[in-house]
């Protein structure tokens, strides 16, 4: 009797860390998807849009129209491109892709941070966010 005991009490407490694991998970995913929103109204609204759909207030003075920012997943065939739009954002690394208009990201965070971690943290963070609004 009490190894059933035992044995249930395992599987009882077992099945209430992996719960609590799943959340502390859940909630850390939340709490950088709220930064990257902050840092996205912050740095990104102006000319991709309030919506990420490239229709920002100052849209219509630039040479080429914002990206479309829900639509990345889509038009990467269902996967979102992390890494590609990680080196984007940054654009230390990308070369002339930005042109004249898109701010090199990674440069103005590191004038800002001072260090390199933080420039990643700040960009992860705002990936999280690029994710949480994508469409199907």
């Amino acid at each position: 009797m009490n190894k059933v005991k035992t044995a249930l009490n395992t599987a009882i407490l077992f099945g209430v860390l992996t719960l609590l694991l799943h959340f502390a998970v859940q909630a850390e995913s939340t709490v950088e998807q709220d930064i990257g929103e902050l840092e996205y109204t912050s740095f990104c609204a102006t000319c991709h849009g309030n919506d990420g759909k490239g229709n920002g207030p100052k849209a219509n003075q630039l040479s080429a129209t914002p990206t479309n920012l829900t639509l990345l997943s889509k038009v990467n065939g269902g996967s979102f491109p992390e890494t590609a739009i990680y080196n984007i954002i940054d654009g230390r690394r990308v070369g002339d892709f930005h042109g004249q208009e898109m701010p090199i990201w990674g440069e103005h965070f590191m004038e800002i941070e001072g260090n390199e971690e933080v420039v990643d943290e700040r960009i992860s963070n705002l990936i999280e966010y690029l994710k949480s609004i994508q469409v199907e």
